[in-house]
This record gives C-alpha cells, structure tokens and sequence, in this order.
C-alpha cells in the first residue's frame, strides 16, 4: 500500500509540474527578442497587417484597459491604410449586449465603446467577430444587436462578421490574401435552444460548414489564409488544460486553500473538458478535429483565436495558432504541446505578411498600458521558385501514353477473379493524344488554382478573357480519396502513400473506364440533355505550368469548360440567361416561386444517369441553366463530371462486400438490365425527392420513352468514336452492346425507380407566405401549394396527386413567413403525413387529422384554429422544425469481429452487429439496433446483447429496449464471500470455480444522450438467472452460503430499476493523452421468487488521461472504482467483486466477492511514431503499471489489500482497428489477456 501511495504522490508532483504561469516562456531561449535577430523580417516590403486582439470587453475600473491602450499607441504612430484590425470575441463580458431596456445595457454599451476608441485613428478596416460571451445575451438575437451597435458605431456595414449570426464569412484581401471568419460559437450552441439561430443563413447544418471550409481551403489555397475565430485550434491556456499553482490549493476564487479538493476540481475541468468551452469538450475537440485536417492539406493557413486571456504561440503538426485573447483579462499560460511562446499577463498580436508570400508575428505586452515587445517568429517562409531551366523549350504534336504503367496492370488469373477484371487493360494501352501546353492550348491559359474534389487531381485554368477551365488528371489520388472521404478526422496523407492500400485503391479505379466520358456529349445531344464538352490531351511538365510542375504534367489530362457566368454563349448549356450552382438553386427555390425547375429536362437528365450508369450524381455535378421570360426564372440541368460511367464492377471481393456493406451496393456492374434502382440512386436521390415536386409517374415513363425513341444505334456508334483509336476495340463493343440492351429496357427502369422514389415524398413552400391546401382521402392525397400575396391565395405553384398505393409517407415544409396550412378530406386511412410549420405565425385549420403529425415551435407564435384530430409535437428540437434537402429515409449495417483471449473464457470471437436507420428523425439517428455477440471455447458458453434505441419517442429522450441471453454453459467465478478468500487452480483446475448459469433478461426505459459527451439513462429491468448444478465445483459446497440462500438451482427472477450517468471526454479515443471517464450507476432489484428480498446499489467510476512529456508520448492513466451493496438481500453472483476487468488485472473475474468493493489503477503508456507498414499505418504503444484493491464484508475483520503489476503493448491502425495484450502478476501468478477488433 505505500508504495501505492509513493506512486500517486509521485504523480501528482509530475502533474504539479507542468503548470502554466503568468511570466513569458519561451521554447528556446534564443527566441527571447533581446537575442533574437529580426533584421532580416524588417528588411522585408509588408503586403498587409493584421492587428489582433481579443477578449477586450472585460475592463473593470470603468475606463480602458492597459492591453487597448498600449494597441492603440500602436495602431496610432503605424501606416495602417491597407491593413486590418480584429477584434476576436468576448466583445462584452460577461453575457454580451442585452435588450435596450435591460439595466446592464449601458455598462454593456460602454465596454464596447472602448473598443471602438481604440481603432477611431486606425486607417485601415477594423472587423469584430463574435465569441462565446457576446452570445449569452439572448443567443443570435444578441449577437444581432452588437453587430447593428458595432456598425453603427464604426460606420461601417461589414464591421462585424460573420453577418446575421451565420458561421462564416471570407473577405479576399488581396490576390495573396485571404480572411476567413468563422463563428466557432455558432458551432457548440445548443441549437435547440435558439429556433431561429440560422433564419437568414446560407448554411443551416454543421456538415455545411465543413464542406463550406473545405471549399474555401481548396479555392484560396494558393493565397496565404488566415482563419480568425474565437476558440482556438490548440491553446496551452485554461481551456486547454494548463492552471497555476493557485488553482491546485485554492478550487474557487476564496482565500480558502483545500489543496486535494481544489487538485480533483483542476484534475476534472483540465483533463475532462466537462465545460463545452474547453478545448477537449466533446463537440469542440470534434469541431477542431475536422477543421484541422482540412487546413493540413492547404498550404498556407494561420489560426487567430481569443478565448485565453494570455497570448501564445503555438506550432501543432503543421498548423500555425495564433493566441491573442488578452486585451482586458490575463490568467496563466504554459508551452505545453509544440507552443513556441506564452505570456500570462495583457497584450496582442501583430501579423505581418509580406510581398515575397513570407510572413512574421510579433507579440506585445502591455505594461501599465505601454507596448513591450515579448517575441516575434516567421511563421511562413517566403515561397519557393521553382527551376524551370532543366525543361526543353519544344513539344511533340501527339504522344503516346497510358494512364498507368503497363507492368501496374499485369495481374494475376487470382487477382482478377478476387479484384475483377474491370478496364485494367484500357489504362495500361498506351493512346494517342495531343500534346498542349498552357501557352498554346486553345490560345493561352494560366493556371488559376488547384482543384478540388475527392479523388482527382486537377487545376482551375483560366483563358485569356478569363473564362474557367477544368484540367482534370486522368489518373485519379488513392490517398486523397481516403483522406477526404474515409479518415474525416485524422490526416493520413502521408502515411498512405506508396502502400498496398493505395495501390489497391488505384486498382480499383479501373472499374471506371478512363475515356468514357469523351462519348457522354454525343450521346446527351441524341436526346436533348445538356453537357459540358470535354478533350483528351496530353501536358508535359513545361514552364508555363511553373510551380505546378512539382505535382502536375508529363500525364494525361481531360480538360473541359467549367459552367458559370462566362460560358452563357456556349450552345450545349442551352445559351441561358444565367447559370448557377446547386446551392444558389436551393436558395433560390426558397426564396420566390419565380424559380422554377423544369422538372421533365431534369427527369430526364436523371434517367440518361440510370441508362449510362452514372451513379455519383451528388449535388456539385450539377449545374442549372437558368431561362428568364415573363416574370419567372426556370431551372433546366447541365450534368457535369462524367467520370463513372459505363463503371465494369465485377470480381468476388466486391460481390461479398455488397453483401456485407449495404453502402456498397451502389457499385454495380454495366450491362443491359439495372441491377438495382435503389442503389445506383444513392447518391441522387436527395434531390429527386426536392426537385421533382409536381412530377408522377406518368412524367417519368414520358421522359424515358422520350430517350427509348431518340438515342439511335448510329448515336451510339458515332459517341464511341470520340474514344482514343486505340482502345475502341478493348471493351467498347461490350459497352455499346449493354447500352443498347438498357435502353430497351429503361422505361421499365425508370418506372421501377419513381415506385421507388414515391415511397416518400417531400413537399416545400418558400420563405414568404404560402398557403397549403390539401385533400386526404383513402386512395389519394393531392396537395396544391400557393403564394399568398396581399391577404389572397395565388395559383398554385405545386399541385401534386399522390397515390397511395405508391406512396407511404408525405413530409411537407412551410418554411418561413406566415403560412396557413388547411387539411380536409373523408379518408379513413390515408397516407401518413408530416406536416412542418417553420418559422414565424402559421395557421392550421384541419378538418380530419387522422394519421397527421405536425411539428411547430414550442417557443413561436401559431395559430391552431382546428386540430381535427392531427397530433402536434410542438417542440424546439432543430432538426425536426428545419428543411434539409439531405434528408432521406436511410439504414446502414456495420458488423465489427472482434478476437481475445483470458484464462477464464479461453479464446473468445465476438460480433457487433449495428443496424441504423434514418429517416425524418436522423439526428443522429431514427433508430439503432446492436447486437452483441461472443463465444467462449474454454467454457461452450454463448452470451448475447440486444438493445434498440428509439429516438426522440419523448422529447429530447430516446425510448431503449433490450434483452439478453446466455446458454446454459455460460459461466461466472466464485470463490467464496471475502477479501482472503483462496485460489486453489493449481490444485482444483479452473473449472472449480466456474459457475454455469443459464440468464434472461429484458429492459425497457429512456436514454439521453448529450453532444458533448454525458448520457443519462433510466430503465426498469427483469433478469431470471438459473445456477447449473455441477457436481465437484465450488457452487457445491453449501457452507459457503447461508441456509437460506442455497436454492439457486430452481432459478430466481428480479426486476429492478436503474439509474446511469456517463460521461466520457478524450482527444482521441483511440488512444487518449488526455480525458476523463466517469460514471455513476444507482439501482435497486427485488427478487420476485422470494419477494420480501432486495437490495440496492452504487457503483461509481472516475478515470484520467494525463500526458506527462511535452510531446505527449507519455500518459498516465488512472482509475478508481467502487461497488456498493446497501442491504443484505442480494444473491452471490450480485455481489460486488473484484477481478480481471472490473479492477485487478493480474486475477480472475470475479476473485474477491463481499458487500462493497475498491480498486485503483494507474499505467503509465508511451506511444510511438505511426509509421507505415505498407498496408496502412499503424500506431503501437507499451503500458506498464498496477492494480490495488479489496473488499469488505461485515463478517469479516481484514486489513489486506491486492495489488498486482504488470504491462503489455497495443495497436492503434488508424482509429479504426486496435488491439491490446497485457500481462499483470499478482498473488494468484500471472494473467495474460488479449483482445482485438474492429471500431467504428
């Protein structure tokens, strides 16, 4: 026991020593600015200036405060007329600007009044963005009133940004220079607390924000961009953990010192992030993890946060953090992880960014209000020039080329049945194509930018008159597909390169035929649908290319027109009057009734995608032609990016994982029948349920007739010979064949894929007044959407029949503005209906509300003049009160095995089965349904897990149901009552104290779950557990229990109640270096065989990761665990117990059984370098460490404690599949274990 006690005492020394303090800290010395030689930054042209400070709204002596008085003496005596100043949140503490006729509006008025003070001599453009503090007055609507106040005082309209309470917004400085300004608070606000919280936004979901970043990454990635949001990305501050010594003595701000509390308290904010305003809270670790592997895979991006009140520097992995939260408060600050710089006290940042692309910080403090300069670091180096000179200066007309190295596509006869034969020949053919350089392709061409997307390699050209192109590698990136769409939070890059996965994945790419886009244009203008106009080329590395040399030429390209505003003369898009993207016609489609989608172009469009097999159709393949004539602007579809048709699926592997993985269905193999509509639709049907509102099936069956009669054989032949001479012959007559075979058949598809798509249908209005009429009857429902303009009801612009023999669900959306909803009819049963208000005052008049849901804001003025019946859940849950064109009815499967091995089971496999559905509630879920599995071969024993998870069935909490179910092998320990009990393996075998019992049990109740990491449950349980006689066993010997507590054989039933709290917080769950678990379950059961018995019970659990190096390779974990019975009236084997998992590593389940029990642990893990391995990248650590425990029991005097040490190693792969095996040794000898599987 002392030695225990020496270890914890050396921890929390270990733990006391990485403090933060308030005095400057540098990671080398030389960095101090008295030592450090800036004359070279100074030589330098400054391009542009950011002056940034942070947190200045928290003056306390009703004037200034030092940090902005020494800012503006700054800002006065510089030259300031280009540059900017930033003022990153917390603009007025302590809850942000309230309502005018609030008591605390004037002192809120006058902290920013000081503010605006300090930049009125300031030439330059000052911007204010909003932090956690500016939304506590009121959310979104006070953030809405300090952005008027600001305006008004700055004179300035695009003073405070992001406008309206939104979450992002770019500002272009310069053609080197970009500003990114995102409201990290608008992220972690409980949204179902602000209904309205993005009414007058573009984005209206967090995954928006995600693409919406990754966009403006990809699009400014030659630019150097800083990012300004208040919470930042890593800080060596209070919220990411680091305290003063203070805090460990004193856990309140009292005078009162309580040095062990006041340690727990630090103990549990800094490494649980138990505050959403921690770094490593739950949402805001998953909010940083996200934006920092996009910002990994760009260039040049500088993070500028507040939220500390200290300034820091810090370099994480590529990433650049700017910290400058100081301008009214301090507190401490450390350098902990990669931080280069930290000071405590009040000061700002100043970035500089020169002509050269190079850019510096440079740090203040601010003492008693004058500028002290504390450091200064480049942050970016000036780019590099790339010589060009080893490049000839003259071009062949045409090469020869292939796509992949002819040796890379020689397999074997078992690779290709394994894999598929696929078009593995077609890349490795070599073709004839023509060479282009920029200079000369079509006149002459710049390179604007690099491409996005998630598996090609391309770059933006622009012409001479400055028209946008698509230069598109025909090879596509295995490592940038994983990276996008497999590894969202982790950046693996690197890692995955020159691997078997990556070669794999570049294999299966040769599904997809590399040219068969070349014959998509001739075959869309045999049936009307419009295209781009791509060519095949060839470009060399060449000096026009310049340092897009490095990654691009020497390689065939498919260059084509990007469709916007600079193409409206082209005839394939029509010539329209304007072309957007698909977003603008979400918006657009909301905003006016004037747009309109010419619903038979895009059906179409939709069903030449099913007849050349196109199933990646998601939202940014499209682009829409829009016609303006007599007051409306209609909507006709230009496809895009055509690089998955004719797709040749084939081999078992796939065949198995189609079997295994829903999700994979959608890769099937072209031929002359469509294996399955559903499927290949994945991708498109979101938009075919918004944008096919008056469409029926009549409308489909035209349009796939329309391309039956007008796609002619000689159409065919003609389109494949836009193909490269040379691979005509390889597979092309096949692909013909089948495309003739499937126009044959594609009314019959399309028809099969509107009963499909009809199972559902979604209905919107607009954001002005509309007004539904609807008729429900048994055989048909007909619902006509019409504007209300001047108090009368317009033509309908949505008049829709919909047959119920078709269709098993309406969801209808009013969206904004005032909308009347009137609902009559004489059905009995007629189509399930959802009916969702949206914004402002809607009027419902319902005649008959039979099978009729109608979702409204709690908290919002509506008017219900007849319910006739229709339930109304009335509610501020956010995703049920808001469109989103994303929705869909959906399930996914996910089986993951998992193998171990422990003395007691002998070798295990198990099985979780996690079936998921989507569907009108689809945060995260409607329903979840696991299964768990696993098997024992030591014991024969069988023991399986049911619960399904049912969400929202009450408000905010979920319905749970569950059961379980064990054969009669399964088996349980028992050595008897009391902490000295013994183990005579050596002797007995192990049999002897396994205990078979055959177990039922079921439990119903309702679930919680909170974004940011705690869930609280409550159910009611019944469990019957029957006690096997095995003669020659422990459970035999009848002086171990009590006379009265020796009937187990015939079986005993219980039900109980239980109450459970969890909360778990890490930066990475696969391997943690810094978290906290804690849970607190509380229940009681009566036995209901013998109903005068029961008992209650505690079992409580608190956990730690703590990092003890500065790179955060060495972690302490720590654990503590209790058990209490209260009462005596419990059955053995509902004894509390130590062993194995439940603490005491180094013994058996279940070895020590008494009325309470206690057991600490603490390991100390390192982890090594991920490295690769040339399949994928795996990670591996050692953990060393021990166990000490015990338990009691009221008949029983002992003072012993159980200890136990040992270690083992692990495996991470990527945080998807890990393993573990240890070791531990204790009195009874030493336990090995190990486990391994696969996590989600």
């Amino acid at each position: 026991m002392n030695k225990y006690y020496r270890f914890l005492n050396f921890s929390v020394a270990i733990l006391l020593s990485s403090c933060a303090t308030y005095s400057p800290k540098y990671a080398e010395k030389s960095s101090e600015p008295s030592r450090f030689d800036n004359s070279s930054l100074s030589r330098k042209r400054i391009h542009k200036t950011f002056y940034l400070i942070g947190d200045a709204g928290g003056d306390k002596d009703g004037g200034s405060t030092y940090a902005l008085d020494a800012f503006k003496k700054v800002i006065d005596t510089a030259q300031t007329e280009n540059d900017y100043a930033i003022f990153l949140g917390d603009n007025i503490y302590d809850a942000g600007l309230p309502s005018k006729n609030n008591p605390e509006r004037a002192e809120a008025e006058r902290r920013l009044d000081i503010q605006v003070a300090a930049v009125e001599n300031f030439k330059g453009k000052t911007i204010f963005i909003p932090g956690n503090h500016d939304w506590y007055a009121d959310g979104v609507e006070g953030v809405k009133r300090q952005e008027k106040y600001i305006e008004d005082a700055l004179d300035d309209k695009e003073a405070f940004q992001p406008e309206n309470g939104c979450p992002i917004e770019m500002k272009s400085i310069s053609d080197s220079v970009e500003l990114m300004i995102i409201d990290t608070q608008w992220y972690l606000e409980d949204w179902d607390k602000h209904p309205t919280i993005n009414d007058n936004c573009d984005i209206r979901n967090r995954t928006d924000l995600f693409l919406e970043i990754e966009n403006e990454f990809k699009k400014n990635n030659e630019k150097t961009i800083l990012v300004a949001m208040h919470h930042p990305m890593y800080t060596n501050g209070i919220h990411g953990g680091k305290y003063g010594i203070r805090k460990q003595l004193y856990p309140s701000q009292s005078n009162l010192p309580l040095p062990v509390l006041a340690s727990l308290v630090t103990q549990v904010r800094s490494q649980g992030g138990v505050s959403i305003q921690d770094r490593y809270n739950k949402q805001y670790n998953e909010l940083m993890q996200r934006i920092s592997v996009l910002a990994r895979d760009t260039d040049k991006v500088i993070f500028a946060s507040g939220h500390e009140h200290s300034i820091q520097y810090i370099e994480h992995d590529g990433i650049k953090q700017i910290v400058s939260g100081a301008g009214a408060k301090n507190s401490a600050a450390a350098l902990g992880d990669d931080g280069l710089f930290s000071y405590g006290g009040q000061g700002f940042a100043i970035l500089d960014i020169y002509e050269d692309e190079s850019s510096s910080v440079r740090f203040y403090a601010a003492n008693q209000g004058e500028p002290t300069l504390l450091y200064t670091k480049e942050v970016f180096a000036p780019r590099k020039e790339v010589n060009l000179d080893s490049l000839p200066e003259i071009y062949p007309e045409t090469v020869m080329a292939t796509v992949y190295a002819q040796n890379n596509t020689d397999v074997s006869d078992v690779h290709e049945s394994l894999w598929g034969d696929h078009y593995r020949a077609v890349y490795g053919t070599p073709v004839t194509a023509k060479v282009a350089t920029l200079d000369t392709l079509m006149g002459e061409f710049t390179v604007d930018r690099k491409g996005g997307g998630h598996q090609t390699r391309s770059l933006r050209l622009k012409d001479k008159d400055g028209r946008a192109y698509n230069l598109r590698a025909v090879r596509k990136s295995a490592v940038q597909f994983l990276q996008s769409v497999a590894f969202k939070e982790v950046f693996v890059q690197e890692e995955f390169r020159d691997t078997f996965t990556e070669d794999l994945i570049l294999d299966f790419y040769t599904s997809a035929h590399p040219y068969a886009s070349l014959a998509v244009a001739e075959l869309s203008d045999a049936v009307g649908i419009y295209h781009t106009n791509p060519s095949l080329i060839y470009v060399p590395k060449h000096e026009a290319l310049g340092k897009y040399n490095a990654d691009y030429g020497n390689e065939l390209y498919i260059i084509e027109e990007r469709p916007d505003e600079d193409f409206l003369d082209v005839p394939s898009f029509g010539n329209p009057d304007s072309i957007d993207s698909t977003d603008d016609l979400y918006e657009n489609l909301r905003k006016d009734e004037k747009y309109q989608v010419d619903e038979n172009s895009y059906l179409r469009a939709r069903i030449f995608d099913m007849l050349i097999g196109d199933w990646d159709r998601h939202a940014d393949q499209w682009r829409w032609a829009r016609f303006d004539s007599d007051g409306k602007k209609i909507y006709k579809p230009i496809p895009r990016d055509r690089d998955q048709v004719f797709s040749k699926f084939d081999g078992a592997i796939l065949g198995l994982l189609k079997t295994l993985i829903p999700a994979s269905r959608q890769f099937q193999n072209y031929d002359g029948d469509l294996e399955n509509v559903k499927w290949i639709n994945e991708a498109g049907i979101k938009m075919d349920r918004a944008l096919t509102k008056n469409s029926v099936k009549r409308d489909w069956i035209a349009q796939a007739q329309y391309i039956q009669d007008n796609l002619s054989d000689e159409d065919i032949a003609r389109a494949f010979t836009k193909l490269p001479l040379e691979v005509q012959d390889v597979g092309v007559d096949e692909i013909k064949k089948s495309l003739k075979e499937r126009r044959g058949n594609i009314v019959d598809i399309a028809g099969e894929y509107y009963d499909y798509l009809a199972s559902l249908v979604v209905l919107t209005g607009t954001d002005k007044d509309d007004h539904f009429e609807i008729t429900r009857n048994d055989k048909e429902t007909r619902v006509q959407i019409s504007r209300i303009k001047d108090g009368e009801v317009q033509t309908p612009f949505v008049d829709r029949v919909i047959n119920s023999d078709e269709t098993g669900e309406i969801w209808i959306y009013g969206l904004d503005d005032d909308d009347s909803f009137k609902v009559s009819g004489e059905g009995k049963s007629p189509i399930r209906m959802k009916i969702v208000g949206g914004q402002n005052n809607d009027i419902y008049e319902i005649k008959d509300g039979r099978r009729l849901k109608v979702y409204e804001h709690k908290t919002l003025p509506n008017t219900i003049k007849e319910k006739g019946g229709a339930s109304f859940k009335m509610s501020n849950i956010y995703s049920f009160n808001t469109y989103d064109p994303l929705k869909k009815k959906s399930y996914a499967n996910n089986i993951l095995p998992a193998i171990g091995f422990n003395p007691d089971d002998g070798f295990l496999i198990g099985i979780n089965d996690v079936f998921t559905t989507n569907g009108f509630k689809d945060d995260p879920f409607s329903s979840k349904h696991t299964v768990n599995g696993t098997y024992s071969f030591a014991t024969e024993s069988l023991n399986l897990k049911y619960e399904g998870s049912f969400a929202n069935a009450f408000g905010q909490w979920n319905l749970i149901v569950g059961g379980k179910f064990t054969n009669e092998a399964f088996s349980r320990n028992f050595f008897g009552f009391g902490n000295e009990t013994v183990n005579n393996d050596d002797d007995l075998g192990l049999d002897f104290n396994r205990v078979r019992n055959g177990e039922i049990g079921a439990h119903i109740g309702v679930e919680s779950d909170n974004t940011f990491g705690s869930r609280l449950r409550f159910v009611f349980n019944y469990e019957r557990i029957e006690i096997e006689p095995t003669g020659g066993r422990v459970i035999d010997d009848a002086s171990l229990f009590s006379p009265d507590r020796s009937n187990f054989f015939g079986g005993q039933s219980f039900i109980g109640v239980e109450g459970a709290y969890t909360y778990v917080s890490a930066d990475n769950q696969a391997n943690p270096t810094r978290g906290m678990d804690f849970a607190t379950i509380i229940g009681a059961k009566r036995n209901i065989s013998d109903g005068s018995r029961m008992y209650a019970y505690v079992n409580p659990k608190l956990g730690f990761y703590n990092a003890l190096s500065k790179n955060r390779k060495l972690v302490l974990k720590t654990l503590v665990q209790a058990q209490v019975r209260i009462g005596d009236d419990y059955e053995f084997y509902q004894a509390a117990s130590l062993g194995a998992n439940s603490g005491l590593r180094g013994y058996r389940f279940n070895r020590f059984t008494g009325e309470s029990a206690l057991a600490g642990s603490a390991d100390l893990r390192y982890s090594f370098n991920r490295f690769s391995t040339g399949l994928i990248p795996i990670q591996i650590g050692v953990f060393g460490g021990g166990d000490v425990g015990r338990v009691w029991l009221d008949a029983e005097d002992s003072e012993k404690w159980h200890n136990d040490f040992g270690g083992g190693f692990w495996l991470n792969m990527i945080d998807t599949v890990s393993g573990q095996i240890g070791a531990f040794s204790g009195e009874d000898g030493v336990r090995i274990d190990f486990r391994f599987g696969v996590r989600l």
